[in-house]
């Protein structure tokens, strides 16, 4: 009996910090395989901040997503309020598989003292947590597309595909 491969589903938080994307590009080398779904979060501190927020990050996703060979379904939320409950709450709502935040860089100790949303979310979030360290040496994996592969960048629109979901704003 053939088995069919599930797609899985990956909450991506995004704050447009280098270690951010540092973290992103890590989900779409190691994390996602054609068919997934990344739902990605963006928390902003005030409403105002939401609709130029959104067209950065789309801006961000679409220029991550074409640098990597990975077909997968792609929605953006943007939020207002504290980063660390707004996450979980989403993540609570959506179940993912998997969340994902890249590290902010601080120490143990400032994270004690100023607060880590990843602290926070490994704490609180309902489903895995991998939190993702920027370093020094590059991560990508510089090697040859196979065939298979380039013909898919070929055949690939020219958009990422969205996808609609109730938590869309």
């Amino acid at each position: 009996m053939e088995s069919k491969k599930q797609s899985k589903q990956v909450c991506f938080a995004l704050d447009e910090s280098k270690h951010s994307v540092h973290a992103l590009s890590w989900v779409f080398v190691n994390l996602l395989k054609p068919g997934d779904k990344l739902n990605t979060i963006v928390i902003v501190d005030h409403e105002e901040d939401v609709e130029p927020t959104k067209s950065r990050a789309k801006t961000l996703l679409r220029a991550v997503w074409e640098s990597h060979v990975v077909d997968v379904y792609m929605s953006l939320t943007v939020l207002t309020g504290k980063p660390g409950k707004q996450i979980c709450n989403y993540v609570k709502e959506v179940s993912p598989d998997t969340l994902v935040l890249g590290s902010a860089g601080k120490t143990h100790v400032e994270g004690l003292m100023v607060g880590s949303v990843s602290n926070y979310c490994i704490a609180n979030a309902s489903c895995a947590v991998v939190v993702v360290r920027l370093t020094e040496k590059v991560e990508h994996r510089g090697r040859e597309l196979t065939v298979e592969e380039s013909d898919r960048i070929a055949k690939r629109s020219c958009s990422p595909y969205w996808f609609d979901e109730k938590h869309k704003v």
